[in-house]
């Protein structure tokens, strides 16, 4: 809730102080420059507030959650907890990646390589929908390669990102002029024709890799989500952390509550499995289709062999594609 600061003992407190500590040894105990103190004093500020108004784990879904703390160049513009575009008659591009697993040279490397895809599809937007890593310094590698002035970076965090590791990061990353925004405090996206609706973070909280330092929504706050994405005029977008329910095999995964709820278009949402989603179109018609981006992680962490990926969406007026972009090396 609002109002005065508590004194909060719990690990999730505990952690955003230490978050808070980092980014205060990274100015190392000197005066900032003049242009940078300001982008760090609200990261500073976005991070203190956060600590005010969660409990362990930290909320993803909530009304009174803080505003992002971030700076985005025309034609966006941020206002609240919505990411805006102006020129809305543009068609646009939106890359979609997840799930690097942490820092490791040889991913860090392929999101390189991914990264120059974009540039050449003309991304407008880079979603990134968790699983980038764990730790301030993993986040702050993988989300940097993406980070472009021409393509603000919208990170939504996984459940195997620590909050705080991860507001460490975006601080960090803000403070050098980079447009990432923290995908738990921006709610929505508006493109003019299509709304993205963000749902960031795990179901429950034994899915999270780093316990009460992550992030956990609840079902009821996922359709209010959903019911006021499935009111707003045009193409209705969610894009999700996690993987709804679905049956491979025989065997269910990813969670029942994000399969629920009123008619919406498209669900862009983590992988369940390496490789991304074929291509594929649709429009305003409620059909929830379902594609993902697959993993960008370029290590034999999983056992299934795979190539790292990422996907492209495309919105032009009330229709959408989708484009899967493999890193073949």
């Amino acid at each position: 809730m609002r109002g005065e600061p508590q004194v909060d003992t719990s690990p999730v407190s505990r952690s955003a102080s230490v978050g808070v500590a980092v980014l205060l040894a990274a100015c190392g105990g000197k005066k900032p420059p003049a242009s940078a103190a300001p982008r760090i004093a609200n990261a500073l500020a976005a991070a203190l507030v956060a600590a005010d108004h969660t409990k362990a784990p930290w909320r993803c879904i909530a009304e009174d959650l803080p505003e992002p703390n971030a700076t985005v160049a025309e034609p966006w513009t941020l206002a609240g907890n919505t990411l805006h575009r102006a020129d809305k008659d543009h068609d646009l591009t939106i890359a979609v990646i997840a799930d690097a697993g942490g820092a490791d040279p040889k991913t860090l490397a392929a999101l390189g390589r991914l990264r120059a895809k974009l540039d050449e599809a003309h991304a407008d937007l880079v979603l990134a929908l968790g699983g980038m890593g764990t730790t301030q310094a993993e986040l702050e590698a993988t989300l940097g390669v993406l980070a472009k002035a021409s393509s603000p970076v919208v990170a939504l965090p996984g459940d195997l990102e620590s909050v705080a590791g991860e507001t460490a990061a975006l601080a960090a990353l803000t403070a050098k002029g980079h447009p990432v925004l923290d995908g738990r405090l921006l709610r929505w996206i508006d493109l003019g024709d299509a709304t993205i609706a963000l749902l960031p973070g795990a179901g429950s909280s034994l899915r999270l890799a780093v316990g009460g330092d992550g992030c956990a929504w609840q079902a009821d706050d996922v359709l209010q989500i959903y019911q006021q994405l499935a009111a707003k005029p045009g193409l209705r977008i969610a894009a999700l952390a996690e993987s709804p329910r679905e049956d491979r095999g025989g065997e269910a995964s990813g969670e029942a509550e994000l399969s629920n709820g009123p008619a919406i278009d498209l669900v862009v949402h983590g992988p369940t499995q390496p490789a991304p989603s074929p291509a594929r179109s649709g429009g305003r018609d409620g059909a929830r289709a379902y594609v993902t981006p697959g993993t960008a992680d370029a290590t034999p962490r999983l056992p299934e062999p795979h190539a790292p990926a990422a996907g492209l969406l495309t919105v032009h007026g009330a229709t959408w594609s989708w484009k899967p972009l493999v890193d073949k090396t």
